[in-house]
């Protein structure tokens, strides 16, 4: 987060309001990504919250607000799970630019995939406005998380609506081979997302005699998660291969560990 912090400096100094609170919102994405303990991502977000409110960047604070809640949601602190309202906003009264717009359905997704509410992550609407911001290539910080648990939950989905398997892989796997494509040309930072999608891809193409290689696939995402630090997605992973072991290998003792 250092270039982001320096990113917010240089924004002070020169008068760019916009730029620097851009800067310190994106700051909070990164120490969450980057495995910081959830009350410390909450106390930075809410000291932030102070710094871009007194600068009258109303569009910031309310992107802002909006990762605020979905870290007190996920510390328990709310009684909401994927709904966005509580101590830090009410997504009722969200007024939308197109900006705002692209920013809720990102954090709406990443809400759906850590709470499991799979069908909600992949039934979200992206309007023709959102794919602007959130273009892999060239789209806002937020982008390649969102597409990640994007096609996490449409992979969870077609694990569990076998009647609709065949529209959720092939929506899955979109995803899936654009995040496969940054990692070909060198992205380091989708190498532990594409290794989870991997294992679920796998857990679905399954055939007889290969658990041993589905098993491998989501401990080596795991392992890869808690290596580059990125202890939440190394959580979700463990969680996942739970999921597989409770729901299609019938290994309960082990589902139990993993998910302990």
């Amino acid at each position: 987060s250092k270039p982001l912090l320096e990113g917010y400096q240089s924004g002070m100094r020169t008068g760019d309001k916009f730029f620097a609170t851009a800067c310190l919102t994106s700051i909070v994405g990164v120490i969450h990504m980057t495995g910081k303990h959830l009350k410390g991502i909450e106390e930075h977000c809410q000291a932030s919250i102070t710094q871009v409110v007194e600068l009258k960047e109303e569009e910031c604070a309310s992107g802002l607000r909006m990762y605020w809640q979905l870290y007190l949601n996920l510390m328990g602190s709310s009684n909401n799970t994927v709904e966005l309202s509580g101590k830090a906003m009410d997504e009722k009264e969200l007024v939308f630019t197109p900006f705002l717009h692209a920013y809720f359905i990102g954090v709406k997704t990443i809400a759906s995939s850590l709470f499991g509410r799979y069908e909600l992550g992949a039934h979200l609407v992206l309007e023709k406005g959102d794919q602007q911001f959130l273009m892999m290539k060239g789209g806002a910080f937020i982008a390649l998380p969102v597409w990640f648990h994007r096609c996490l939950c449409m992979y969870a989905m077609a694990r569990t609506n076998k009647t609709k398997k065949t529209k959720y892989m092939a929506q899955a796997k979109r995803i899936h081979k654009e995040l496969t494509k940054l990692l070909k040309n060198k992205n380091p930072n989708v190498l532990h997302y594409v290794s989870l999608l991997n294992a679920e891809k796998a857990a679905l193409k399954q055939k007889k005699n290969q658990e041993d290689d589905v098993r491998k696939l989501y401990n080596d995402a795991i392992n890869m998660s808690a290596r580059g630090g990125y202890v939440h997605d190394a959580a979700l992973a463990q969680e996942r291969f739970a999921d597989y072991l409770l729901n299609i290998a019938g290994d309960f003792h082990e589902a139990r560990y993993h998910i302990e």
